[in-house]
């Protein structure tokens, strides 16, 4: 009976709101609308003399997807609910500049089966055409580090934080330097005493500590950036399993799901473990059966990394208004070939006391 009571009750509330509700609750649950949303911890929203306005924030579906590549037209702003002209207000889209920064690990299995596969150059060539993709708008918004792995306690830090492309190709290009042609080439590598073709390595895998020491590593980079409004991408590739057991699966697990860092993984092969890694890669896991295929599942995932960048916006423009508080709303409409128009809005508050005339952008 109290099954029933709150069924009908719960059907009643939806008539009394209307088929507007209804279709808005079923827009939401299906993903066909945009959701604005500001950075987590602040407001987003500045001013400055004479009368400019920016806001930061960031434009996703209602599923979840990040929205990049919208221009200032698609936003139209509006102060205690009329529209502000877009062009006497002189709005755009400005360059995040330093407000955002969006940092990446692309951490690489680097163990003795990787190596002794003959799959290298192809892993090398994929890791390139990421740092491609996800570096091709220039400057410094979007950061990257390369880290590897074999059975060592820590991954190591091939290459630390930087946008500069050529610094990380040095990176990937060093891995082909040769070290060793036998294991007694290796003395001088304490940890690493096997040789597996031309590198000195643990002849193990710490996948599972690995992935709790990258995700350590970028959270901490994270709670240390200089800039206001971060975010962070942790891409995994492995052609294995973890052999090394320093760690727990489970541990690892926890450390994926603890962080706010999105996480995407690659599993090369058939030796893999696909549980696990599905339930690292908790933004996306890419399976690949031939080495060939790295590249493109490299390339797929840097697009959705540089859209995770790309989906932020400042938006800025010069306000009519010279004194109060006053209410402030943006909205955004996108057409879209699958979901057709797509909006969404963001509201706040600004304060207008001292603006004044001669504001340009």
């Amino acid at each position: 009976m109290r099954n029933n009571l709150i069924s009908l009750c719960v059907a009643v509330s939806l008539a009394a709101c209307g088929p507007a509700v209804v279709d808005e609750l079923s827009e939401k649950k299906n993903g066909r609308c945009l959701s604005l949303s500001e950075p987590e911890g602040s407001s987003g929203l500045t001013t400055g003399m004479p009368s400019r306005v920016s806001w930061l924030f960031k434009v996703d579906t209602c599923g979840g997807e990040p929205v990049a590549g919208l221009t200032g037209a698609q936003f139209e702003i509006y102060e205690d609910g009329k529209k502000v002209s877009a062009f006497e207000s002189q709005q755009r889209v400005a360059p995040k500049g330093e407000r955002f920064r969006l940092y990446s690990v692309v951490l690489l299995d680097l163990s003795g089966s990787m190596l002794r596969s003959g799959d290298f150059p192809a892993l090398q060539t994929a890791a390139a055409r990421y740092l491609d993709t996800a570096l091709a708008d220039g400057g410094d918004g979007h950061r990257v580090a390369l880290m590897t792995f074999d059975g060592r306690a820590q991954p190591q830090v091939l290459v630390p934080y930087t946008s500069n492309r050529a610094t990380l190709q040095a990176g990937l290009d060093s891995l082909s330097v040769t070290e060793c042609r036998a294991s007694a080439d290796c003395s001088a590598f304490p940890e690493r005493k096997t040789c597996a073709g031309w590198r000195c390595v643990d002849d193990s895998t710490n996948l599972n500590g690995a992935v709790v020491g990258a995700v350590g590593a970028l959270q901490s980079e994270l709670d240390n950036s200089e800039v206001a409004w971060r975010d962070g991408a942790l891409v995994i590739f492995t052609d294995g399993t973890d052999q090394a057991a320093r760690i727990s699966a489970a541990d690892a697990k926890r450390a994926v799901t603890s962080s706010k860092a999105h996480v995407f993984t690659v599993g090369l092969g058939g030796e893999v473990d696909e549980a696990a890694l599905k339930a690292f890669g908790k933004d996306g896991y890419w399976p690949v059966t031939k080495a060939e295929q790295l590249s493109s599942a490299f390339t797929e995932i840097a697009a959705r990394v540089s859209g995770l960048a790309n989906r932020f916006y400042v938006l800025e423009y010069c306000s009519p208004k010279r004194n109060g508080t006053h209410a402030l709303e943006v909205k955004v409409v996108v057409e879209t070939e699958r979901d057709g128009k797509l909006t969404g809005t963001l509201s706040s508050q600004f304060d207008a006391t001292g603006f004044e005339s001669g504001c340009e952008l």
